[in-house]
């Protein structure tokens, strides 16, 4: 019986070294070789298409509010609503005759005070000739010759100086385009009392129009000043306009958050009206780059990582990723083209799990045709 037991004892130990020679992650690998079955494909070089759909409102390049300069009440109209105009164009008058009268008062006195300078100046280069014969005392000269033709000249700078005045008073009475284009508003009558703080006209130049948006810090970048986009305004036509990025913010709007970007288009029909909603669309396409579903990814910590198989094992990779549509998305760091990427469930694996993959091997199209949101 004791020899038994001594057998029994030894036959348990035996038992128990060879169970313990099965280490935890053998043990564990074992029990998962069965459940990862995944589908592989293997990284490939493609086409990526980005786009990005942004809205805003079509507004005119140049505008201005047409202000008179002075009170006054209407006296002529030269143009109306939808009126073509150039710099410089009279649009209307006001009523002047006192304007008038300064001027032609002014133009008046200027003439005197050449004609009085004229015979100072002739005074002076005979009071020159008899001072110099020592006919004349120098203070007499000074006094009675160079003096008053000072002044004479003196006055007619007044005088001339006076006269613009008056002539820029009357010339405000004329008020005139500040810019070629369309006029878009008249706020104003013939008989009616002109102010200086209310816009009398609104010209706009409508030969170009921009479409003022705002993008976040993550677009702001994708765009360049100069770059072609397409441009969608749905009231006019349903096809594209070409459009041209004319000014990018170098810093956020504090109020917005975002940062603004004007993009022009020629509008030399004027089909295009300010007001009208438009849609610009971005579009980028990245060639022969290395592209993986976007299931693929699993993001962590701040970091983006994927499963390869090594050897028939998941062996995790951190990656660096770039732009993506709605199907695949761009790696730029971490994976090599041939590499065999876990495509599904990779949230399930762990680094080091045993997988068997001989029937779910594939390759990734070579030519992605997702068109979904830009990251």
């Amino acid at each position: 019986m004791q020899r038994y037991f001594i057998y029994l004892a030894v036959l348990m130990a035996l038992t128990s070294l060879f169970f313990a020679g099965c280490s935890p992650k053998e043990e564990q690998n074992k029990g998962q070789a069965g459940l990862a079955n995944p589908r592989v494909l293997e990284v490939d070089e493609g086409v990526l298409s980005e786009t990005m759909t942004l809205s805003g409102t079509l507004e005119a390049l140049n505008s201005a509010n047409v202000v008179a300069r002075t009170s006054g009440k209407v006296a002529t109209l030269s143009v109306d609503v939808g009126s073509r105009v150039s710099i410089g164009q009279t649009l209307m008058t006001l009523e002047a005759e006192e304007l008038a009268a300064a001027v032609a008062s002014a133009e008046a006195n200027l003439e005197n005070a050449v004609v009085t300078y004229d015979l100072a100046l002739s005074k002076y280069e005979r009071g020159k000739e008899l001072a110099g014969a020592e006919a004349l005392s120098k203070t007499d000269f000074e006094e009675n010759y160079e003096g008053a033709f000072r002044k004479a000249a003196a006055a007619v700078k007044v005088a001339r100086a006076a006269l613009d005045q008056s002539q820029a008073r009357y010339n405000d009475a004329i008020i005139k385009a500040p810019l070629s284009g369309i006029v878009t508003a008249r706020n104003i009558n013939v008989g009616e009392l002109a102010g200086s703080s209310t816009p009398v006209f609104s010209i706009s130049n409508l030969d170009k129009v921009v479409v003022c948006i705002n993008v976040n810090e993550q677009q702001v970048n994708k765009f360049a000043e100069g770059q072609r986009v397409g441009v969608k305004v749905s009231a006019v036509a349903q096809n594209l306009f070409t459009g041209v990025v004319a000014n990018i913010a170098l810093a956020a709007d504090p109020k917005l958050k975002a940062y603004p970007i004007k993009i022009e288009l020629d509008n030399q029909e004027h089909k295009l009206k300010p007001g009208m909603f438009a849609e610009v669309v971005w579009e980028n396409k990245l060639e022969q780059v290395l592209l993986i579903p976007r299931e693929a990814v699993i993001a962590s910590g701040g970091k983006s990582k994927v499963f390869v198989v090594e050897n028939e094992e998941a062996k995790e990779r951190v990656v660096e990723t770039g732009a993506a549509d709605g199907k695949n998305i761009c790696i730029t760091a971490g994976l090599s083209k041939g590499d065999k990427v876990i495509v599904s469930n990779p949230e399930t694996l762990k680094d080091g799990m045993k997988v068997n993959t001989q029937q779910n091997q594939g390759g990734p199209p070579k030519e992605p045709q997702g068109n979904g949101e830009a990251k």
